[in-house]
C-alpha cells in the first residue's frame, strides 16, 4: 500500500428497508469483479440503510479497468436502483495508515 494509490470513499443510502440488499449486492459485485485491491464496507450504527465504502486500487490502470468494465456499469445501475439519494463519492489517496511506513 502506498500514498500514490487511488481510491474512493463512498456513502450510499438505500431506500428504507433495503440496506441489507445494498450490502449484499455491493459485496457480491466487488468479489465477482476479481478485485484484489483493498476494500471495506462499513455499517453505521442505528442507520441500517447507510453504507460507507473505502475502495483502494493498485494504481490508476487498475482503477480505470474497474471503472470501464461492462460489469461495473451493470452493477452500478442495479445498485443505483436501490438508493434513496445519489451516492456521495470522494476520490482519495492514502496519507497515513498503520501499514504505511
Amino acid at each position: 500500500m502506498a500514498e500514490s494509490q487511488p481510491g474512493y470513499v463512498i456513502k450510499m443510502v438505500a431506500k428504507p428497508g433495503r440496506g441489507d440488499t445494498l450490502f449484499e449486492l455491493a459485496t457480491k459485485y466487488i468479489k465477482e469483479s476479481g478485485a484484489s485491491d483493498p476494500w471495506v464496507m462499513c455499517a453505521v450504527p442505528g442507520e441500517p440503510d447507510t453504507m460507507w465504502s473505502l475502495e483502494l486500487f493498485k494504481d490508476e490502470g487498475a482503477k480505470s479497468r474497474y471503472e470501464g468494465s461492462e460489469d461495473a456499469d451493470k452493477w452500478r445501475d442495479e445498485i443505483l436502483d436501490l438508493l434513496a439519494e445519489p451516492p456521495l463519492r470522494v476520490e482519495v489517496r492514502p496519507r497515513t495508515a498503520s501499514w504505511l511506513k
